[in-house]
């Protein structure tokens, strides 16, 4: 049953995050907490702080225009101390010169008491470079 009830929380974040309420999630920080978006380009981040991430989703969103998530998987293992939360994700936008973006991301998260503490986000990295090298400047 609290595997199931992650799985609804889950859902339900990326809804907001699709509808571009990203401050829903952010709210949800926990102590300890770190963000690593991995990879080298204009979005790869570390960061440790709701405020870091806030700026970071902002920034998403400056470079990606009309940024939406389709959440295809949801995996949940642990007990509300430690709960590990593993998802899969279509991304897609459409860029500010009108070039479609599309990749895939996957997330690994570990939640403590429903709060986050790691979450480490995975995309083709190579495709994200390709589509934000010309415009990484302007952001």
């Amino acid at each position: 049953m609290y595997r199931l009830l992650v799985r609804r929380l889950v859902r339900r974040s990326w809804r907001q995050i699709a509808a571009g309420n990203y401050e829903a999630v952010v709210r949800k920080v926990g102590p300890g907490f770190r963000f690593r978006f991995l990879g080298d380009t204009p979005l790869a981040a570390d960061l440790s702080t709701a405020e870091e991430w806030r700026e970071w989703w902002a920034r998403a969103n400056r470079l990606l225009p009309s940024l939406r998530f389709e959440l295809l998987d949801v995996l949940v293992d642990g007990w509300p101390w430690s709960t590990r939360v593993a998802t899969r994700l279509a991304i897609s936008a459409t860029l500010a010169d009108g070039t479609p973006y599309e990749n895939t991301a996957f997330q690994f998260v570990t939640l403590r008491w429903g709060r986050l503490g790691d979450d480490i986000v995975m995309e083709d990295t190579q495709r994200l470079a390709d589509a934000l090298r010309p415009r990484a400047t302007t952001a």
